[in-house]
């Protein structure tokens, strides 16, 4: 007779091996699947579409000298129109470690568009005390990005999660909670002039299945949100409506996005809705993409779904908000919420955080899903943003490993996919030679170019702009580096 350690490692064994799953926390299993090649029928033909442009440069030399005839150039790109992204809101640990410098190159290595975080209760600790010197990935890290010349989101302007205790609170006076809101808002904008790009009040239609009692939500009902039994009876464009009344004035030119986690929700396609027909003013669709179970997870017929579905808007599409995991996933909710919860509890209790493991296998599915994933998205000519989550496995959200780095800080095979695409696949650099009129034509990547040439034992240089937007026909001056 086998004993009982014996019989379940062979109900472990078989069971993976025959339906690809791994039983965990009872009746809710890790599901593993096979990563079939997405057919990206046309997906070439779109990025050489809206992606590339034609130019053509006229290159002249500061000093007078005159150029020879079919004079060599070296071009590079240095820079992407397209906004590649990253999130510095989730890897709260990693500057603790001697790999923060290796981080922040891998990060910058990829991405020119950086959101950063501006949860509430992490930099207000007391009422009236905004603090964002020390909480880690805050004003350090922000400067950092600034100082790579990225493009930041701030993340976010309001939210029902990450709340102080007045604002969360269940009795307060709600006047009194909408007085500290607006003042929050009006902080936000005008402390951080130097950014002007800002995710809303983020997941709005999620407030729904928060406690009815909770600061927040109370608020929304005061603004006229109105919820009966989960539903929502006026819809949540109220509030986009208030918290743009708030921030616009402030920020009249700036870049607002609206973002949400369910692209399936029929109330922020209703909140969607309201602001447009109400000409509430907002510059982006924000879709989150967090592939933690089977059921959220996409394939290249509901991605491509997705997309065209909320082009119908009019608006440009951000994927705001990108996870795709290197171990196994739920079938549904249910048993993500079982993981998720003892998540929440190891962080709010400060205890070790209870992290699935990443595997080989699965950062090979990681690394396939994304290139395609990625691909697609990129050949769509409504997304201009697209922004990965989670940098590293060492604290994932949700204890689920996601990151384009492992652990210790080391690459996985999904960062070297990225930085194939980013850096190499989408990027234009190449020798050329100047025309009879000291002229050179190409087709590129919408972004900044540096041109470069060596004449009579010199070396001069210009930069260059080919963008979707602009006249690409140049007289360029080239200076004596």
């Amino acid at each position: 007779m086998l004993s009982k350690g014996i019989k379940f490692f062979c109900f472990y064994f078989f069971s993976f091996f025959l339906f690809g799953e791994e039983i965990i926390d009872g009746n809710y299993p890790l599901i593993y699947e096979k990563h079939i090649p997405w057919k990206l029928s046309g997906a070439d033909d779109r990025i050489e579409e809206f992606r590339k442009g034609n130019i053509s440069i006229e290159v002249i030399l500061e000093d007078g000298t005159e150029l020879k005839p079919s004079q060599s150039v070296e071009i590079k790109q240095i820079n992407h129109e397209f906004y590649f992204g990253g999130s510095l809101s989730t890897d709260w640990s990693v500057p603790s470690r001697d790999w923060f410098g290796d981080f922040k190159n891998y990060f910058s290595n990829l991405f020119n568009y950086a959101t950063v975080n501006f949860y509430w209760a992490s930099h207000e600790k007391a009422r009236g005390k905004w603090n964002y010197e020390e909480a880690p990935l805050s004003r350090d890290i922000l400067n950092w990005a600034l100082s790579e010349n990225m493009t930041l989101k701030g993340h976010p302007l309001a939210w029902h999660q990450v709340l102080p205790n007045w604002i969360s609170n269940e009795t307060r006076d709600v006047k009194k909670i909408d007085k500290d809101i607006r003042k929050h808002i009006k902080l936000l904008i005008t402390e951080f002039p130097e950014i002007d790009h800002w995710d809303t009040y983020n997941e709005v239609p999620g407030i729904r299945w928060e406690n009815e009692n909770l600061g927040m939500r109370r608020w929304q009902k005061y603004l006229g949100n109105v919820i009966k039994d989960g539903e929502f009876v006026s819809g949540p464009g109220f509030v986009i409506q208030e918290v743009m009344g708030i921030a616009r004035p402030l920020l009249p030119n700036g870049f607002f996005v609206l973002n949400h986690y369910d692209h399936t929700d029929k109330y922020y396609h209703q909140q969607i809705k309201y602001c447009l027909d109400n000409n509430i003013a907002f510059e982006a669709i924000g879709l989150q993409t967090h592939m933690h179970n089977v059921t959220q997870s996409f394939s290249e017929e509901t991605l491509w779904k997705m997309l065209e579905t909320y082009t119908d808007y009019g608006k440009p599409i951000h994927l705001s908000e990108i996870s795709i995991l290197s171990c196994g996933k739920y079938e549904d909710w249910k048993g993500l919420k079982v993981q998720n919860d003892k998540w929440d509890y190891a962080v709010n209790n400060g205890l070790k955080i209870p992290t699935l493991d990443s595997l080989e296998k699965e950062e090979l599915f990681q690394a396939h899903l994304t290139k395609d994933f990625y691909t697609l998205a990129f050949s769509h000519p409504n997304v201009e943003v697209i922004t990965w989550w989670t940098m590293s496995d060492l604290d994932p959200w949700r204890g689920m490993p996601c990151g384009l780095l492992d652990e210790e800080g080391n690459p996985k095979p999904v960062y070297h996919v990225l930085d194939q695409l980013i850096n190499h696949d989408w990027k234009t650099n190449f020798s050329g030679v100047l025309d009879s009129s000291n002229k050179i034509e190409f087709r590129g990547f919408f972004g900044d170019y540096e041109i470069s040439l060596n004449a009579n034992g010199k070396s001069y240089n210009g930069n260059f702009s080919l963008s979707k937007n602009k006249n690409n026909s140049y007289k360029l001056m080239l200076n004596e580096m």
